[in-house]
């Protein structure tokens, strides 16, 4: 390898693709989401008394629709809300009816940092499905740069619904 070629190597950036689609199957994607958001305290006293009071407010739903669109690249809220009517793995786990695109756009506001963790958790997933890692632990930069990128996504999607709110 020529000491051009070999510097170039060395330089090219780390990407996470758009659609993560690209390293892991959606299937796989959905059930990893699934188990993440599974692993988080649902039994705390104040969120059952939460949830008690709103029975019509499914956050685990809304955090793998939003998880799950995220690692797809689909960031704007209305395109999330339509998730639920096309794409045949989240029919099946719509509760009552789809979240409309302001309460998706809400959830993402008030549950920022949740999604991050979230989405970096897919992306870290697929990585290792991708590059046959099984349960290897990420680096802290590859971390850092699968949560840089996560909190980008978020960033796209509130950026999209305030353009589509100005028109």
């Amino acid at each position: 390898m020529s000491g051009a070629t070999d510097s170039a190597v060395r330089t090219e950036k780390f990407k996470v693709p758009w659609d993560i689609t690209q390293w892991a199957d959606k299937v796989a994607l959905l059930k990893r989401l699934e188990e993440d958001v599974d692993s988080l305290d649902w039994a705390n006293p104040e969120l059952m008394r939460f949830l008690k009071a709103n029975p019509n407010f499914h956050p685990r739903f809304l955090l793998i629709l939003m998880g799950y669109a995220y690692a797809l690249g689909i960031c704007e809220s209305e395109e999330i809300s339509e998730l639920c009517y096309r794409d045949e793995l989240i029919k099946g786990k719509v509760i009552n009816k789809p979240p409309s695109p302001a309460a998706i756009t809400r959830f993402r506001r008030d549950h920022r940092g949740l999604l991050r963790w979230l989405v970096t958790q897919a992306f870290k997933h697929a990585l290792r499905n991708h590059y046959a890692l099984g349960d290897s632990t990420i680096p802290p930069g590859l971390t850092r740069l699968l949560r840089e990128a996560a909190a980008a996504r978020i960033d796209v999607g509130r950026h999209l619904d305030r353009s589509v709110q100005g028109e």
